[in-house]
């Protein structure tokens, strides 16, 4: 039998409305570290509050994607991503306690309190979540246990806290995995729920009916396919490397959209230096 292993990487590409994938893969492999430039993106300030899995949580330090966005932002980044297979779906008639829906509506323990409490005063609330959901084979969509119907609740509920916080949604892209000594990668795959492009579909719906943005970088995650290790050691968790890319994308995307201003970097701009 053919040994399969595939992990689900969410990266980020963040757009207006509809999540539609910008064609900025070129400019993301074109130049060098971003954060070797004093704050490049320094006019990007207040607090932000991240709802994540363990692409965020897996290295909370300097490296890691949180560190990486203040070191490019003077935004303050409250990490709350947790590890343990964090997703936001719905199980049934009650919800999981690792899911986004729970925290936000049900846990009564000290972090789920702390992290309610911390969306009041954020003025950009992250929600990256989909990986998670998909390779457990939660529904992208339909009623009662979807992807897509946590994810709503989610939104609702986060703005009913804060009504003035800027949302942005981040959903999953391909991972890779190996099949017979090959790189595969994980887009078509589906484990009982749909494939990755239906939860990114489904992030679109919610997006809309929300009025607030979204991440989609399943069309963009292509550059990786020379040497995939480089940017997911595992498949699904980020290198150095990978999570430097992701937070200086994040970075410039919020800026190009909050500031209306289109930044051409420099050719020097974006391209992963050498080492990870």
């Amino acid at each position: 039998m053919k040994k399969l292993l595939v992990l689900l990487v969410i990266f980020s590409m963040l757009t207006a409305v509809g999540c539609s994938a910008a064609s900025q893969t070129s400019a993301l492999t074109s130049g060098t570290d971003l954060s070797q430039t004093e704050k490049p993106y320094k006019e990007l300030t207040g607090t932000v509050v991240v709802f994540g899995t363990s692409i965020w949580a897996m290295e909370p330090g300097s490296t890691g994607v949180a560190g990486r966005l203040e070191e490019l932002t003077s935004f303050e980044v409250k990490d709350y991503s947790l590890l343990g297979g964090m997703a936001t779906r719905i199980e049934g008639d009650s919800f999981s306690d690792i899911s986004l829906v729970s925290i936000l509506l049900y846990n009564e323990d000290k972090l789920s309190r702390e992290m309610r409490d911390a969306i009041p005063d954020a003025d950009y609330v992250i929600i990256a979540f989909g990986g998670n959901d998909h390779s457990m084979g939660i529904p992208a969509s339909g009623d009662g246990e979807s992807y897509e119907n946590a994810l709503l609740i989610s939104v609702e509920t986060i703005k009913k806290m804060n009504p003035d916080a800027r949302i942005v949604l981040v959903g999953p892209t391909n991972g890779w995995g190996m099949e017979d000594g090959e790189y595969v990668f994980a887009t078509e795959l589906d484990f009982g729920g749909g494939k990755l492009g239906d939860y990114v579909d489904a992030m679109k719906r919610v997006a809309e009916k929300e009025d607030i943005l979204c991440v989609n970088m399943l069309d963009a995650w292509t550059f990786c396919e020379d040497d995939p290790t480089r940017y997911a050691e595992d498949g699904s968790h980020l290198t150095e490397l990978g999570r430097r890319v992701y937070a200086e994308y994040l970075a410039k995307n919020i800026y190009d959209h909050y500031f209306a201003v289109a930044i051409t970097p420099p050719s020097s701009a974006l391209r992963p230096s050498g080492s990870s």
